[in-house]
């Protein structure tokens, strides 16, 4: 362990071996945070001898969890029952074990995003409010607002006059279906930790507790942490004031800033060797930071080469600018680079689509961070919905969402029908039951069978592997046929969705070793927490994602767009001197993704509500001394894309224009040589560009 420790700096070893008072450690961007945290938490487990249990360590994605218990593990060398968690899932474990004196039972269902708008839409139809005026999404936006203290409901009734009454509602419903919210969690672990018995409890069990990304932390994440450790100050908590990109949703900056304050005799120790960046690219972060009031202070520096200039380009427009982005990942791609070493960040999701369109164009693969995830693919919520309704007797969201799914003719009258008894019997299955009494014969039939199918599933949680029990929903439900009626164009890629939510399932239960709703619990939890990050593939291919997505990540080659004012700096961000330090840190924050090559990017035009308007090139360029900078000129393009196709010899047939491959998906046809079966098509697949298939193996859509 003396030599593990040995191989660290002196500003890492000394924040490992340090636990005399409260330790805040300000960690740069690059400079291994995340190793003083699997350290410190290594050596309480060998040297100190402090039992691997009794330690907390948490931070804000599963990803970052599952990661540091997996790195301490491999540090000591053996298996640690490390608590290790995010402070959704803490407070998860906390509500399990306590939620009676709350009022609900530990059998607790979670929402996630898209049950909490169905839930709302239900309100705002029982209400007969327009859902034009009262959209469900800006009306959940509202809730978690109101919830997370960040505006009252008075102030938020001058723009939604009833959001008082939605909101009583929504809680009197989350309730009666013994179910949280994400902002739940936290309010109710908080309420949790107000009992003065749980309290000492808890504080006591924990010797020592570390948070990671302390700059992100709330007021209710703030709480929970005090009453953790406010007695014995056993804590240590890492962070960086210059990330903190969050406090739209609630991140408070002063937690990091006034840390001294709340822990008298608090240590600090800065971190400021990067590991990660080139001389140029960290000069340039540190000369953006400076800029920003709201700091501790620290300017990071490197033993890394100086490395390449960063390149600017100034397009005409944003159709420009994409093109530059996508032709020089071209000519990287050629140079012999990684498609998975390039990053493209914007800082609204809107910019994606021009973008997109480009590396199409170009034939090259990128993933979109933020996009569909898997969870929310509709093929899967339908299957866990189907798991949901059988592990949770009160879950009506997903009963709803199942109630047609796959078709049984029961429509919206029988789902009014239902809605009114469920009002009285909060039941699930004895609602389908009476339900089924109101019903003609047809309709009668239906209830009846899908009765029965939900009681098989709920026998089947105990007695079929993971796997099996996906596939006896698919097959008990006709789900697949119902997926080729519903969406011929690509249903096979959603079943093998499907079979890859088995997959998943099936490794879960054998890496937690957990078995019947115990497993099924759990895994619900972990996927209703998860985050875009968690999306993430290790693949070849380019990666598009917002800057707020890419906070904690880091790629060789990093591209930055839309460098305009307005856009980054965003306009909603100009009011206040506060709110410009906020989008200065969050482009600190992607200048300090980039290892190796930042590349820069605006456009003098942009396209606003369908007109071109002229753009101011952003502050933050200016911000960077113009020694660390290298403008870029686009070659104007010489190639020409081939007009004519060679047309099929066989009179009268037809040239395919849109095609199907089992793999590839939708394509539209480039050329066609030869005739019949075995003629070759030449497509272009999005995410794959240019094949050449024999037309024997496509299915041609028009």
């Amino acid at each position: 362990m003396k030599s593990l420790i040995e191989g660290l700096n002196p500003q890492q070893r000394e924040a490992v071996v340090y636990f005399d008072s409260p330790l805040l450690v300000l960690a740069g961007a690059g400079s291994g945070k995340t190793r003083v945290i699997t350290y410190k938490i290594a050596y309480m487990v060998k040297e100190l001898r402090v039992k691997p249990e009794r330690i907390l360590a948490v931070t804000f994605t599963n990803k970052a969890a599952k990661e540091m218990k997996e790195r301490v593990e491999r540090i000591i060398g053996q298996e640690a029952p490390v608590f290790v968690a995010t402070f959704h899932s803490f407070c998860v474990r906390l509500l399990r074990a306590h939620a009676k004196r709350l009022g609900y039972s530990p059998n607790f269902l979670i929402l996630d995003t898209e049950d909490k708008r169905r839930l709302i839409r239900e309100i705002l139809r029982d209400l007969n409010l327009d859902a034009e005026r009262y959209s469900p999404s800006a009306i959940a936006s509202v809730i978690s607002n109101v919830k997370n203290g960040l505006y009252s409901e008075e102030s938020m009734s001058v723009y939604y006059d009833r959001i008082k009454e939605i909101l009583e509602i929504y809680n009197r419903r989350l309730k009666e279906s013994n179910a949280f919210d994400f902002d739940d969690l936290l309010i109710y672990g908080r309420e949790l930790l107000k009992d003065p018995e749980l309290q000492r409890r808890y504080s006591n069990y924990f010797s020592y507790v570390l948070v990671d990304e302390y700059q992100d932390t709330n007021s209710l994440q703030y709480e929970i942490v005090r009453a953790l450790t406010k007695e014995k100050g056993n804590i240590c908590v890492v962070g960086d004031e210059d990330q903190c990109i969050y406090t739209w949703r609630g991140a408070n900056i002063e937690n990091i800033l006034s840390f001294e304050r709340d822990f008298p005799d608090a240590r600090i120790i800065k971190l400021e060797k990067n590991y990660r960046c080139t001389k140029t690219i960290l000069d340039a972060a540190n000369a953006v930071i400076k800029n920003n009031r709201l700091r501790k202070g620290k300017v990071l520096f490197t033993d890394n080469p100086k490395g390449e200039p960063i390149r600017v380009f100034t397009a005409e427009t944003e159709t420009e600018e994409a093109k530059f982005v996508a032709s020089t990942i071209k000519q990287l791609l050629k140079k012999g680079r990684s498609p998975s070493d390039i990053a493209v960040f914007y800082r609204t999701n809107s910019q994606s689509r021009v973008l997109e369109d480009a590396l199409r164009r170009e034939g090259i693969s990128y993933q979109i961070v933020g996009g569909v995830k898997f969870y929310e693919r509709k093929e899967i919520k339908d299957v866990i919905a189907y798991l949901r309704v059988a592990l949770f007797e009160t879950d009506t969201i997903s009963l709803f969402r199942i109630l047609n799914t796959p078709r049984r003719g029961l429509g919206t009258a029988v789902e009014r029908e239902l809605r009114l008894i469920l009002q009285n019997e909060k039941n699930n299955f004895k609602a389908l039951e009476l339900l089924k009494e109101r019903l003609p014969q047809k309709q009668r039939r239906a209830v009846s069978d899908l009765i029965m199918t939900l009681q098989n599933i709920r026998e089947k949680l105990h007695s079929l592997p993971p796997y099996d029990l996906v596939k006896f929903i698919v097959v008990a439900t006709g789900y697949e046929e119902f997926l080729r009626k519903e969406h011929p164009e690509d249903w096979e890629s959603r079943m093998e969705n499907v079979r890859e939510l088995g997959n998943t399932l099936q490794e879960f239960a054998e890496r937690e070793r957990l078995t019947g709703e115990e497993l099924y619990l759990e895994f619900l939890n972990t996927i209703t927490l998860s985050s875009d990050q968690d999306e993430l593939k290790d693949e070849e291919k380019v990666t598009l994602m917002t800057v707020h997505a890419s906070k904690g990540l880091e790629f060789p080659i990093v591209f930055i767009t839309g460098l305009e004012e307005g856009l980054f700096p965003h306009a909603r961000s100009l009011d206040t001197s506060e709110e410009v330090e906020e989008e200065r840190r969050l482009f600190y924050v992607a200048v300090t993704r980039a290892m190796e090559l930042l590349i820069l990017s605006r456009a003098k035009k942009r396209r606003v509500f369908g007109s071109l308007k002229d753009t101011k090139e952003s502050r933050f360029l200016s911000e960077i001394p113009p020694h660390l900078l290298k403008e870029v000129k686009r070659k104007k393009a010489v190639k020409r894309e081939q007009q004519e196709v060679t047309r099929s010899a066989v009179k009268g047939e037809k040239r395919p224009k849109i095609v199907f491959h089992e793999k590839f998906g939708k394509g539209i046809v480039r050329r066609v040589e030869g005739q019949g079966e075995n003629a070759k098509v030449t497509a272009f697949f999005a995410n794959y560009g240019e094949k050449t298939i024999v037309m024997k193996f496509l299915k041609i859509l028009s």
